[in-house]
Order: structure tokens, then sequence, then C-alpha cells
């Protein structure tokens, strides 16, 4: 008689060869590669779903992902049993400290990501696409081929940043590998040196300021060309965001049925109705997807066919073919009937006012950043907080006495009001004016509203603060909304930011990097 431990067994390496046979594409992730070179046949969704079957199934076994599952000697070197959360938290980590020293977006750009890491770049025809490897002293690198399409040269740059967050990186020469050049478990690195890469090209966080606006193929054309990487990858981040109700597909042509076949789909948070839409279905004859013969090419219809006959207002557009195939997949974003009333949910509020006096008799989270050195609070908002609860300030002190528990990341709360909680949040290292770049440390504010969100969760209390870290700390306010968004509002906790007087300025970035016209105009 099977044991139930051995059906679920076979589930996992069931799931793991699935993994690894997607890995062993051409290519792994989405990037605009041009006409010439058909985009890969792998997806982050996909990739994403199957990692999280993966360790559902070793957990129900172990407990432990990495014993039973991972075993390239690379990814051991991790330590940790989530690999993949492990490396997304490394690269954010990069990205977070190179924003620091003022490398910005987007579009984001590989190139001077490596340069400011103290990387060595060498155009060379003597590679496919890209390769590391590492002197004498440690250093790194990364050699490219210059012939490659610029989008595939950005992203195998970005592929081979991603090898640098592996502790063993210099002990051999790292590069992306083909399905013909992997052995054993290379799937393994190489998939999550792409995980690295998306997060590098587009960091978390970045597509805020176009969540209110209703989604479109004619928008995610323009975020195409904002962030230089592929639609696929923009509907990717953006629609598991977006504020309006909708749902991506990618269908491809059965050249033998002459159909179109549901790849997979993504819906967003606010999508309530059911579809019919989903992975393996087939769309109808007369979907006007049949229509998109070339990439680039665009159509629409109202469909009866998605959800028992209600019209849902469908676009469609023609990206690259998968590998070896000639008709371009098609791109699809369909949106059920909403009536006249319906307005997105913003769930970050901007009010005027103190944060000191936040609205609403719910429990409440107010939130301050203190810095690392000094056990009192002497300047902006934490001043304020001081002057009018002046036993969280003693409290704060006794917790932080010899600064045992100022690390950055770390957090303190005291109750000061029966529904009100102070929070103060460890991310600034000193106070003063600093030489270069901000205070405020992006990856311990990451940490910090980790943290929060937890206690919001747990006490089903709502946030309030003011623009926390762009007084003296000097942080940007788009970071630092971007890391409220990616932390909080994600987990569906309400945020209300206050603003005492109107801003008119932000911490300068650095100058946007300038691409050849012909990179930014490239074929989807």
């Amino acid at each position: 008689m099977k044991k139930p431990t051995d059906n679920i067994s076979i589930s996992m390496h069931t799931v793991e060869s699935d993994l690894k046979t997607l890995f062993q594409a051409e290519d792994c992730f989405p990037s605009d590669t041009g006409q010439d070179e058909p985009a890969p046949t792998i997806n982050l969704e996909q990739a994403v779903q199957l990692f999280d079957k993966l360790r559902a199934a070793d957990s129900a076994v172990t407990g432990s992902s990495r014993e039973a599952n991972w075993s390239h000697p690379s990814v051991l070197t991790l330590n940790d049993p989530d690999p993949m959360s492990a490396i997304i938290t490394r690269a954010r980590s990069m990205v977070l400290k190179a924003m620091e020293q003022g490398w910005s977006g987007p579009p984001y750009n590989p190139f001077a990501l490596a340069e400011m890491l103290g990387i060595k770049l060498l155009p060379t025809e003597d590679v496919l696409d890209a390769r590391t490897h590492s002197d004498s002293s440690g250093r790194f690198t990364i050699e490219f081929n210059p012939q490659r399409p610029a989008a595939r040269t950005r992203y195998s740059i970005a592929h081979e940043l991603g090898h640098t967050l592996f502790p063993d990186c210099a002990a051999a020469t790292r590069h992306r590998a083909t399905h013909l050049e992997m052995k054993e478990d290379d799937w393994q690195l190489e998939s999550l040196c792409n995980i690295a890469a998306a997060e590098i090209l587009i960091p978390f966080g970045t597509l805020h300021e176009e969540l209110s606006i209703r989604p479109s193929i004619g928008l995610v054309l323009d975020l195409r060309r904002k962030y230089l990487v592929s639609c696929e990858a923009i509907v990717n981040r953006f629609i598991k965001l977006s504020a309006y109700p909708c749902v991506a597909f990618l269908a491809r042509r059965d050249s033998v049925k002459s159909r179109y076949f549901v790849e997979y789909r993504i819906a967003s948070p606010a999508l309530r109705d059911e579809s019919a839409i989903h992975r393996g279905y087939v769309l109808p004859h007369s979907s006007k997807a049949s229509e998109c013969i070339a990439i680039g090419t665009r159509g629409h219809e109202d469909a009866r066919w998605i959800s028992g006959g209600r019209s849902w207002f469908v676009e469609y557009l023609g990206i690259s073919p998968n590998t070896g195939e000639s008709s371009p997949r098609v791109l699809g974003l369909a949106f059920p009937p909403l009536d006249d009333t319906f307005s997105p949910t913003e769930p970050l509020r901007f009010l005027p006012g103190d944060a000191s006096e936040p609205f609403g008799a719910e429990p409440k989270l107010l939130l301050q950043v203190v810095n690392d050195q000094a056990l009192v609070w002497g300047g902006g908002f934490a001043k304020q907080a001081r002057k009018k609860w002046p036993d969280a300030q003693t409290h704060f002190r006794e917790w932080a006495y010899g600064r045992r528990n100022l690390k950055l990341g770390n957090i303190h709360s005291v109750r000061v009001l029966q529904n009100l909680t102070l929070v103060s949040m460890v991310c600034q290292h000193g106070f003063g004016k600093a030489s270069s770049g901000p205070r405020l440390r992006y990856g311990a504010l990451f940490s910090a509203l980790d943290k929060v969100a937890a206690l919001a969760a747990e006490a089903n209390a709502t946030v309030h603060m003011p623009r926390i870290g762009t007084g003296e700390a000097g942080g940007s306010w788009n970071i630092i909304e971007g890391i409220i968004r990616e932390t909080l509002i994600s987990k569906g906790i309400e945020v209300t930011i206050y603003d005492l007087h109107p801003r008119s300025q932000d911490f300068p970035r650095q100058p946007a990097f300038e691409f050849p016209r012909d990179m930014v105009d490239e074929v989807i």
C-alpha cells in the first residue's frame, strides 16, 4: 500500500521535472529580443507558480525545501531553506543600496549598476551572451557580446549581476547557459539569476504612479519603452497591483488546430468576477485574437464568451512568438462590465494635516523614522512626538539603552492612546547633514515596514505617518512610496500620509541614462 508521502513525493518529482524543463528553454524570462529572435516560452508567472508548488509539496514531507530539492552547490551556499526568497532579498538589497547612491530610472540601467558595484564590463564577441569571472583579488568582470540586440544585452548583464549575489560566484566562470549547455541541476542556479534580473530591471514599487490608470495595451507599450523591457514583463508586474478589475492572458496558436489557447493568466486584485479564461482555455473562432497575425498588431472586441454572456471589453496585441514557432503569441487584456459609478479604490491616502492627530476611531499605528545613534528624539516629527508623548520617549530610551536595539531595521512600539500606537523605525544612519547621499537606509526601511505589516495585521489596524524619511534623513519620496506600497499596500493595509505643508521638491535624482533611439524602439 502506498503511503501518503509517496504520493507527495511523486508530486514533488513531477513539479520539479516541469520546472527544470521550463528553465531549460532557450531563455527563461521575457525580454525584448527583437523580431529575429523569438521571445522565450517561459515567464515569471509560471515560474513562481511552480516554485510555490515545489515548496508546498516539499514542506508536507520535510518542512525544508533546501534539503529535499535544492542541490546545486551555488544555491546551497545561500544557506536558506527558501533560495527564491533569499535571492529576491539580496537583489532588492543591491538595488536599494544603489538607489541610496543615486542610481535611478526608469529605465534602470544595469551597466551603470555594475559600474557602481565596481564590476568591470568588457565587450567581446567571444561569448554568446555574457559571462562573469573574477581575478585573484576577487574583483568581478562581466564580458558581454555587444552584437546581441540591445535589450537582450541589458537582460544578460542583469542576469550576470544575479550570479554575483551567490557567495561562491568567484569560484568559477558564470554565464547564461543555453538548454544544450545545462547539466544536472544548473537550471536551479540559472532560474534564480533570472529572478534577480527581473528585480533589477523592474525594481519593486516602481510602477506606483501608473496604478490608478486603467490598464490598456497603449499603456503597456508606453511602459515597455519607459523601462526597456518586454510587454509580457510589464504585464506580469503591473496587473498584479492594478486598482482596476482586469485579467491579462497570453495565448499561442496551435498550428495543427489553427486555434489559440491560453498559456497563462494574471488577475488583478480588484477582479471579483470569475471568468472562463484559464490556463489551457481555447479561444473561440470568433475571437479577434486571430487577427493579430504580426508582431505589434492590435485589436479589440466586446466579448460575450468570457463570463456568462456578459460583455467584456478585450484588447489584443501580437508579441514575439515562442522559440521555434512562426506565429506571434497574443497578449490579451480583458475587462468586466462596470457601472458608471465605479472608481478605483486607492488604499494609500494623502491628507493635509498633522500626523500626530490621525483620523479614525479604529486601531491605528503611527510611524516615525529614528536614527541608529541617538537615544533622544531630537528633530523633525520625532521631536514633536517627544514633546507630545514624553512617556513614549522614556520608554524608547530604556529600550535603546546601550544601543543594543538601535540596529537598522528594528522597530519599537508603545501605546500612546487607547487606539493609537507609536512605532519608531530605526532606518536612519546617524544624524546631521550627510556628506553624500541620504542618511535614510532603504533596505532598513523595507525591513522595518515588513515588521509593521505584521503588527498591523495582528491588531487589525490602519497605518498613519508623515512623509517619513524625507527630512533630515534625505530620502526620495518616490522610492519610499514604492516601499510602502510593496510592504503595506500589497498586503491590504490602509495607509494615510499627512502633509503639514505642500511639498515642492524631492531628493535629487541621478540624471536619467540616455539610451540610443534604436534601443528604445526595438520590436516588441
